[in-house]
């Protein structure tokens, strides 16, 4: 059983950190040992996530890659 309501939490984060730091490759760097730890907790939620930051959007696309398949056709 999967972990939805963490998806909350990292709206949260991406909406503070996109605030502040200007920096795409610093939010990536914020945003990946929180997802690490979602995850770890099953969150299985992550789409509700995307579309936030762009920065977080890669990172996704990285991690779960067959998320996107035929996503550019």
């Amino acid at each position: 059983m999967g972990w939805g309501s963490a998806s909350g939490i990292m709206n949260t984060v991406i909406d503070v950190v996109k605030l502040h730091v200007k920096d795409r490759e610093a939010r990536q760097s914020i945003y990946e040992p929180i997802i690490d730890i979602l995850e770890e907790g099953d969150w299985d939620t992550q789409d509700e996530s995307l579309g936030l930051d762009e920065a977080f959007d890669d990172l996704m696309k990285e991690r779960h890659p067959h998320w996107f398949e035929g996503e550019d056709e």
